[in-house]
């Protein structure tokens, strides 16, 4: 895998704190792999929330995060 790829799309990585599935620290060092000069890669955590952050309450948050983070990235 191409880690270093500065030809890709800005990438996101979205953790929940309370997630025993993904633990944010393990989406954290994801993240950190791909991350290179030329590229854009962002990580970002919501405290208490699981694995299933989109499907939680509250859910709009997480969606209008991303959202917004697409936008100012978009190319």
């Amino acid at each position: 895998m191409n880690f270093h790829n500065e030809r890709r799309a800005p990438l996101l990585f979205i953790a929940g704190g309370a997630d025993h599935i993904m633990p944010p620290s393990v989406n954290q060092s994801n993240a950190n792999h791909y991350k290179a000069p030329g590229t854009v890669t962002d990580f970002h955590e919501f405290p208490g929330r699981s694995h299933w952050t989109c499907a939680e309450p509250g859910w709009e948050q997480v969606a209008d995060y991303a959202l917004d983070w697409a936008l100012r990235h978009a190319r």
